[in-house]
């Protein structure tokens, strides 16, 4: 987060045309106030910001909108799966540390607060498709690809067999996902009108979501954590399913 503001910060004055010190003296803020925040050493209050983006001559807008983190998934894998790396970035350990505050070291809270944070629906380079497909069409779209993939979400918890219809809403994980949108496009997947109507969503994966992987009747299965973070991310019926699950562990 003191990352992205300080980014937002560093945009501003390069917009202004005026310097760092110029700035912090136009907004009546210190300069090593300033120093920290394009160092990511600090976390400012919004009115801070407004009168930073005001001497800057711009106006500070803000919108919320859903989390869509990678590193919550793998900071709730760090916590609580033996096949994740203890060594993680700064960003998962960050994550870490947040999700252990919000859960108070609670396993079960800790995958709810990752699934909440992680937001896969809502990835920016995810690609989301409506329709009835078979198990076997995204597994052999997954190879044809060349690249490692692996399904989650309810297709996870259900474990089809290779001739079944994906169940909803799946997560077809992947390093590319560019590269297999040709190979899923036509027939009877389509664009989802809305994230909550898809009926399996592509998204890009960082190299250690592959860890603990398995597989079964041809179909490679992320680990299950990742699955059951997944599932409840989505929400609806696969998200009740992996509540009950997770409660059984």
């Amino acid at each position: 987060m003191e990352q992205d503001v300080g980014r937002l910060v560093a945009d501003c004055i390069e917009h202004s045309g005026l310097n760092a010190r110029q700035v912090a003296a136009r907004a009546g803020v210190a300069p090593s106030t300033i120093h920290r925040i394009l160092n990511g050493q600090v976390s400012p209050s919004v009115a801070t910001l407004h009168h930073i983006t005001a001497a800057a001559g711009l106006d500070l807008t803000m919108s919320a909108a859903p989390l869509a983190s990678s590193a919550a998934a793998a900071a709730a894998r760090a916590i609580l799966d033996e096949h994740y790396p203890t060594e993680v970035d700064a960003e998962i350990d960050r994550w870490a540390d947040q999700l252990d505050t919000w859960a108070d070291g609670d396993a079960i809270q800790i995958i709810e607060e990752a699934a909440r944070a992680s937001g896969v629906l809502h990835r920016s380079d995810a690609i989301r498709l409506s329709g009835e497909a078979t198990v076997g069409r995204l597994a052999s779209a997954g190879d044809a690809s060349g690249a490692r993939w692996a399904l989650s979400g309810a297709a996870g918890l259900d474990l089809p067999s290779f001739d079944e219809t994906i169940p909803r809403i799946s997560v077809l994980w992947c390093e590319d996902p560019s590269a297999l949108r040709p190979l899923l496009a036509g027939g009877t997947l389509r664009p989802a009108s809305a994230p909550h109507r898809s009926t399996v969503v592509v998204a890009a994966a960082e190299p250690d979501l592959f860890l603990g992987t398995f597989e079964r009747d041809r179909v490679i299965y992320a680990a299950p954590i990742q699955i059951v973070v997944d599932a409840i991310s989505v929400g609806g019926d696969a998200a009740d399913r992996a509540r009950q699950e997770i409660r059984t562990w």
